[in-house]
């Protein structure tokens, strides 16, 4: 603030910012990156990371949130016109049949308000749904390689056992992964499905989508269902639990922290640093302005105006980049509110990281009395503890300017090394968390699964003639290369109820096979005593706080299936689902969530004689494509059953791995950029302000190959101690990080650490490469000049 009596000197400083800005345009630049690269790394995070809650979002809004199965087409009727429900859609899967062209042919049924709810998964992108038994809707992966190039009206040919002739095109579908799986999914009409010899009157299943469905939470949806379920005698529908899960979702602010932390910590080493060596270079500049009459306060204003300047400049570009970055990587995540909170999130954290990085500067510049700005030698700060009697070489030499400057050196090798760090821990994790060895914990046996899939329950299912039976088995076994086949889950669809609250998902037999791994997955409690003791898992209750006073100990009802009276069982512990690996399919959505004793199995369904629920294929590993296509034909010509195959999961945790730790180290090396800007503009700043002093020892006998070995050897050392940081402070970050996710993944296992030699080798080859690419290049761009010209630059 002016006073009145005060003179205004504003636009002078503001004319010497301007002018001292005109003047070092190296400087400007390397700002300008600095703060640009800073935020742009976090406005892009914010970008991803809302855009990525957003797309899951929007997988889940206005779908449904609750599924009858088992129901037939009057009942679907009657849900249709209950007036709570905006949408009901009517859905009948037929099964998978081959076809004689060599496509899986996936058959259902689903009506137009289906496709509506399904348009996440199958999008209807022209056309309408088939009415009449010779329609059919196709995708356009089975038009372009099945259908001739057909058109909307034009008439394909199925080929299998139970659909086979000519049929008119009604509509088109997208076809997501059809291709690699060979797989063609083909809608039929509701006439064609009645006239189907497998169909039953009870196999449909309705996807209801609530009206206002935002304004109402899990427990009233389900509390709702529940009476219409009694009401008009229907079985418990499955809540859709990805749907409350995604609705909900808020923003992780946790990435987003983190991130930012580690921008502001690179950014402040990097920007501090290269304002510290400008005015360093300019000291005695500001010397002759102290003479003249200007005051501390205006010289701080003159060097804040810099500042302000380049980092407006910077983090507008930096913004701006993220911002397109994002948008066009996922652009069906736009989400207006969550860009301008993320915008102004880069704005703010990116001005006070420039505010914070300048500060010391503009006291050093400020702090500086006349006389010490014109004695003022950077190289000659720590003159008193300099040694005697050194042997001067080009190596002691190159050490000696390392040196020079504590802090410099010590910013330049933080900035390097932090990247290096982040690099290390990340390469880590990710040779840890294998794609493979991931996969292998759900086939410990073999590299294919036979499980039981079906719309009937599966004591249903079971009762009728478990189809996991002896013949089966045989019919496996007798395919060359199979060498065994092991029963890895007996399991049945479990409710638990309390009285505000219910739970439904598998339960599987406890037996001599999973005891031991169970119980060394207890978080609390014991394993079940006696036929009415259950175990179940822990993040039940800790995804539903309601739930949190049913603990160890407590009663709670329990059946299998719809229309079983429910019997009193006492939890008897609480088990960790991470460290007891189940489910099938890249999801695994029919993983475990309770463990009850043989017994009970046997007391609530004494009619089913075999509760085999999946099966492993043990193989011949040089086999493995001719086993996996002959497990295929057999699943195809079998109902209820289907394959789970180690390459499903293989694939999802290579995409989970590629986004979740690749980001990451793209991260690394975008901080490292941090450090490579310091590092350019040290040494950009040395060749000028030591021009006077090398152009001095050459005249004195220091050849132009003893020089270019001194500052290779001063480049060398800054790379030397930046991968001794990366080592000293990652390798222990490391070992730590990879034994606490070796825990959580590998069911308390902890896998032996192995270091990233590829990756961290190529950390250091481009540090120590770039090193010598500088060094060589400086030396270089002073043989331009004569000696006598560089001896007369002034410091």
């Amino acid at each position: 603030m002016t006073w009145p009596f005060e003179n205004d000197t504003s636009a002078i400083t503001k004319k010497l910012a301007k002018k001292s800005l005109q003047s070092e345009k190296r400087r400007n630049l390397m700002v300008v990156i600095a703060v640009a690269l800073a935020a742009f790394l976090i406005c892009f995070t914010g970008i991803v990371s809302t855009s990525l809650t957003q797309m899951q979002r929007n997988q889940v809004v206005d779908t449904y949130e609750a599924v009858w199965l088992g129901v037939e087409e009057n009942d679907i009727e009657t849900l249709k016109g209950l007036p709570e429900f905006e949408r009901v859609g009517g859905y009948y899967m037929l099964g998978e049949e081959l076809s004689e062209q060599g496509y899986h042919a996936s058959y259902v049924y689903c009506d137009a308000q289906m496709m509506e709810i399904a348009k996440a998964q199958m999008e209807l992108l022209e056309g309408r749904v088939p009415e009449k038994a010779n329609e059919v809707v196709v995708s356009e992966y089975f038009l372009s390689t099945y259908g001739n190039n057909a058109k909307i009206g034009d008439t394909v040919t199925l080929d299998t056992e139970s659909f086979h002739g000519d049929y008119v095109v009604t509509g088109i579908t997208d076809s997501v992964n059809e291709k690699e799986a060979n797989t063609c999914a083909i809608i039929l009409s509701n006439a064609a499905l009645t006239e189907w010899n497998g169909f039953d009157p009870a196999g449909y299943r309705a996807y209801v989508h609530f009206k206002n469905s935002d304004q109402l939470g899990e427990e009233l949806m389900t509390s709702y269902c529940r009476e219409i379920a009694e009401e008009y005698q229907l079985p418990m529908p499955k809540m859709n639990s990805k749907y409350f899960a995604y609705a909900s979702k808020s923003f992780d602010f946790a990435l987003m922290a983190g991130v930012i932390a580690l921008v502001l910590i690179g950014g402040y080493i990097v920007i501090q640093s290269i304002f510290r060596i400008s005015i360093n270079d300019k000291i005695q500049s500001y010397g002759q302005l102290r003479t003249i009459g200007a005051t501390p306060k205006q010289i701080k204003r003159i060097v804040k105006n810099e500042g302000r300047k380049l980092g407006s400049i910077g983090i507008l570009i930096g913004t701006v980049l993220g911002v397109c970055g994002g948008f066009l990587l996922f652009s069906k995540g736009f989400n207006a509110v969550s860009y301008v909170a993320t915008i102004i999130l880069t704005l703010i954290s990116s001005w006070i990281m420039v505010s914070v990085s300048i500060r010391k500067p503009i006291k050093i510049a400020a702090g500086i009395s006349p006389i010490e700005a014109v004695r003022f030698t950077p190289a000659q700060k720590d003159i008193r503890s300099r040694k005697k009697n050194i042997k001067l070489n080009p190596v002691s030499m190159g050490i000696a300017n390392f040196k020079r400057d504590r802090k410099k050196t010590v910013a330049i090798v933080a900035s390097l090394s932090l990247g290096g760090i982040i690099l290390l821990v990340v390469s880590s994790i990710v040779l840890l968390r294998s794609p493979e060895a991931l996969a292998r914990r759900f086939f410990p046996d073999g590299d294919y699964k036979i499980y039981l899939d079906s719309e009937m329950t599966e004591e249903k299912v079971m009762a009728a003639g478990n189809p996991l039976n002896e013949e089966l088995k045989q019919e496996i076994l007798s395919i060359d290369g199979v060498t065994d086949i092991i029963p890895s889950r007996q399991s049945l669809y479990a409710t638990l109820k309390t009285d505000i609250y219910q739970s439904g998902g598998m339960c599987d037999m406890l037996t001599d096979q999973n005891y031991a791994t169970v119980e060394a997955a207890l978080t609390a409690g014991t394993m079940p005593k006696d036929s009415r003791s259950i175990v179940i898992d822990y993040n039940v209750l800790k995804q539903n706080e309601d739930m949190g006073y049913m603990g160890v100990g407590s009663t709670v009802d329990f059946y299998f299936g719809e229309g079983q009276p429910p019997v009193s069982v006492t939890v008897s512990g609480l088990f960790d689902s991470n460290k007891t690996p189940s489910g099938h399919g890249k999801l695994a959505l029919d993983g475990v969530l309770f463990f009850a004793p043989e017994a009970l199995f046997h007391e609530l369904h004494p009619e089913i004689a075999s509760f085999d629920y999946s099966w492993s294929i043990v193989n011949d590993p040089k086999k493995t494509d001719y086993v996996g296509a002959e497990l295929k034909n057999i699943v195809a010509s079998h109902s209820n059953i289907a394959l789970d195959e180690i390459n499903t999961v293989i694939e999802y945790e290579e995409m989970t791995n590629s986004f979740a730790f690749g980001s990451m180290e793209i991260l690394s090396w975008l901080v490292f950029l941090f450090g490579v800007i310091n590092l350019i503009n040290t040494t950009l700043s040395n060749q000028i302000a030591r021009k006077q002093e090398n152009s001095i020892l050459r005249s004195i006998g220091l050849t132009q190959k003893q020089l270019c070995e001194m500052n290779i050897c001063e480049g060398l050392c800054y790379a030397l101690f930046a991968t001794l940081a990366t080592l000293i402070v990652g390798l222990p970050a490391s070992i730590f990080a990879c034994r606490k996710m070796s825990i959580g993944a590998f069911a308390g296992n902890v896998v032996p650490y192995k270091f990233p030699v590829l990756e961290m080798g190529l950390f250091i080859l481009v540090l120590f490469g770039m090193e010598l690419i500088l060094s060589v290049w400086t030396i270089r761009r002073q043989k331009k000049q004569s000696l006598i010209e560089q001896m007369r630059a002034m410091e």
